[in-house]
């Protein structure tokens, strides 16, 4: 019974020893996965931003003349199916960032997950989806009428407001961006002033006087600055990587 008893108590001795084992190689096992999801987000907001601020800058639109139509038909499909891509990329980086912010995080970095979430879903993923499945074949079928058809489709009530609603979450998740970037100071602050410009170009292209002259630019340099952001969180990420080697070395 003795006998047994001291089994027990060394197998338990043991099973300790094991739990305290795994218990100081915890650190390092939880690092190595935020180090990875930080890289991971990092890479896809800047090759996802990057990729979609050139799209939109040599997006086709759509025109009555004869030779416009044909690049019309022949690029815009592709573009917009890239674009489209780049987006869905992008909202993979912005989500896995925002999931990867402290849980006692402000207020104002969840209204601008929110916002630009959103804003992205309507402002311009659903133009995408226009672009490279229906006016392609309306464009095959009745060339010289997709013009009008465009037009008409972006000037109907329902689509025209949920695009507009989209830049305008846009507008303010670029702001809330922005501002929780100076606030929380993990992120370097020219993060914030990309996210600054684009948000400013954004605000005036809802007006619809000034929509001409910044709404071209006002859609890359927003993209330009998520492409920017996922510098910054490479940066940053490595800083804190050589900061956390030097700790350790001046330890041991």
């Amino acid at each position: 019974m003795g006998s047994k008893t001291i089994e027990e108590l060394s197998q338990f001795d043991l099973g300790v020893r094991v739990i305290g084992q795994w218990g100081a190689r915890l650190p390092w096992e939880v690092w190595m996965p935020m180090h990875l999801r930080f890289k991971l987000a990092g890479i896809a907001l800047t090759l996802g931003g990057l990729i979609a601020g050139t799209c939109h800058i040599f997006s086709y639109e759509s025109s009555a003349e004869v030779t416009p139509v044909a690049n019309f038909a022949c690029f815009s499909e592709p573009i917009h199916l890239v674009l489209f891509a780049s987006l869905v990329v992008v909202l993979l980086g912005w989500s896995e960032h925002h999931s990867l912010q402290s849980p006692d995080s402000e207020i104002m970095q969840s209204v601008a997950f929110v916002c630009l979430f959103l804003g992205i879903l309507c402002g311009d993923l659903l133009h995408c989806i226009l672009e490279f499945s229906v006016f392609p074949v309306l464009g095959s079928m009745v060339p010289y009428a997709l013009p009008g058809i465009a037009q008409a489709t972006y000037r109907s009530a329902a689509l025209e407001n949920l695009i507009w609603g989209g830049q305008c979450l846009m507008f303010l998740g670029g702001l809330a961006t922005a501002m929780s970037i100076c606030r929380d100071r993990f992120l370097p602050l020219w993060a914030a002033a990309s996210f600054t410009v684009s948000a400013a170009l954004l605000g005036l292209g809802l007006f619809p006087q000034l929509s001409s002259a910044v709404g071209a630019a006002s859609v890359p340099a927003f993209y330009i600055s998520m492409a920017v952001l996922g510098v910054s969180v490479l940066c940053s990420q490595r800083a804190s990587k050589g900061k956390e080697s030097s700790a350790i070395a001046a330890a041991g």
